[in-house]
């Protein structure tokens, strides 16, 4: 048996058979709409941020990128949650998916420190990247207050997974909906003194993110444990630590965060060999970034339905249902994001002019937005099919391999371009491209030896 997609509250029980391509689009646009309001959030962020000016608009976006960096690595392990949680629930467990959730609990607010103490290396990674004093000011303050949501977005991620693993993803989606609404709402109120609200520019954008994501975390913890779902599951704030259970999820769980934390360190490191470039290249670097977000992001959402679905049928001892919806699903976002990168090759610079004025910044912008139209199909494969191996608890071996191709590829391929080619930023993205070719290809291999399969009863022990 499996969970379909309807409400938190009242969950249809189906027969155990491959979704059709319907049903699987009914659990997945719930989650691509549900992340992509994070992308809009950071998306309309940047648009606010550069109507203040081009300095603004190099800061926030690095800062931005810095501190996702450190709560990758906290937000990775909590979010493999799904291997355990959908394993359970496929296995009708479900007095044990209270138990596991409570672990994790414990698990995030023991990594909570450790991100606020890697906030602050900012100052040694501005002396790295060179950063003008003006921008690194900004993005300095920017940071300082933005660190103080991790508590809710670790808590949002948390829940949001929970209901994902039981096949609802339409919950989580309204409530991402809500905290978008809301962020917007703040942004226009404290970034420029509109709504009755103080004058803050950057600092106001930060204050509006963390207020949000605040108000969001309060909603889906009190809604969980004070709805029918909280005795159905066994749901607990506290619990007496289970050692072998906590081994057990770290041993599956954090290659899962050490590898999305490199992933995203290997782009920080990338911003660095951008910022040498200069700041107008930079400026366009992070338009590119940002925009890009918004198109292959939902591929994290897609990879989401494919490690719900495989741990799932996986825990109701169904190996060759979690084949075909890996590859339903795979298809499914290979065309999504191919039929994204129409537009970034045709209307890049028009794109790029919605964030900034500067010619210069604009024609850079739209020149790497043509290769990024290129990569997005490979780096859909990346995404889909490391987070289908992770639903199954094959995490150490991707992560191994993304490591290789960062250190071994990505850095070298980039640096050395960037040097050869004009601009040098264009250089630098066909580093990344060839990058992302690499890493494709190694995934795709590792699926195919079913491997995944072996390694998944470690999960039930």
């Amino acid at each position: 048996m499996i969970i379909s997609d309807s409400s938190p509250d009242s969950l249809e029980i189906t027969k155990l058979v491959p979704p059709s391509y319907f049903d699987t689009l009914r659990f997945t646009i719930p989650l691509m709409l549900g992340l992509m309001t994070m992308v809009l959030m950071t998306l309309i962020d940047t648009l606010f941020i550069g109507q203040l000016g081009t300095d603004q608009l190099a800061a926030v976006p690095l800062a931005a990128w810095l501190y996702l960096t450190g709560w990758t690595l906290l937000i990775g392990v909590l979010e493999n949650s799904i291997a355990f949680l959908a394993r359970a629930f496929g296995a009708k467990e479900f007095h044990k998916i209270g138990h596991i959730l409570a672990h994790y609990q414990i698990l995030a607010l023991l990594g909570l420190p450790l991100l606020y103490l890697f906030i602050q290396s900012w100052p040694l990674f501005s002396s790295i990247a060179n950063l003008e004093p003006t921008v690194d000011s900004y993005a300095w303050l920017y940071l300082k207050i933005r660190v103080w949501d991790a508590t809710f977005s670790a808590l949002l991620i948390l829940y949001s997974t929970f209901y994902q693993s039981l096949g609802n993803s339409r919950f989580p989606m309204l409530v991402a909906i809500a905290i978008l609404l809301l962020n917007v709402v703040l942004d226009y109120g404290l970034i420029f003194g509109n709504l009755g609200m103080p004058a803050l520019g950057v600092a106001g954008s930060a204050y509006a993110t963390v207020l949000a994501q605040a108000l969001g975390a309060l909603f889906i913890v009190t809604t969980s444990f004070f709805g029918p779902i909280s005795a159905q599951y066994g749901l607990r704030i506290f619990i007496r630590p289970d050692f072998h259970l906590l081994k057990n999820i770290l041993h599956i769980g954090l290659p899962k965060g050490i590898g999305d934390f490199i992933d995203v360190l290997a782009w920080i490191g990338f911003m660095l060999i951008v910022s040498q470039l200069g700041t107008v290249s930079l400026a366009a670097n992070n338009i590119g970034i940002q925009v890009t977000e918004f198109l292959f992001l939902p591929n994290y959402a897609i990879g989401i339905a494919a490690a719900s679905y495989v741990s799932r049928f996986l825990g109701a001892n169904r190996s060759d249902i979690a084949r075909v919806i890996t590859f339903r699903i795979l298809l499914l976002g290979i065309t999504y994001i191919g039929m994204l990168g129409i537009p970034l090759w045709f209307f890049g610079e028009s794109i790029a002019r919605w964030f900034s004025a500067d010619n210069a910044v604009v024609s850079q912008a739209g020149l790497i937005f043509k290769i990024i139209a290129l990569f997005q199909i490979f780096n859909g494969i990346n995404i889909i099919l490391r987070s289908a191996l992770s639903g199954a608890g094959d995490t150490l071996i991707p992560t191994l391999l993304l490591i290789g191709c960062a250190a071994g590829i990505m850095f070298p391929a980039a640096t050395l371009l960037s040097q050869l080619l004009e601009p040098g930023l264009f250089g630098a993205w066909i580093g990344v491209f060839i990058y992302l070719i690499a890493l494709s290809v190694m995934i795709i291999y590792r699926y195919r030896s079913n491997r995944w399969i072996v390694i998944f009863s470690l999960i039930q022990k």
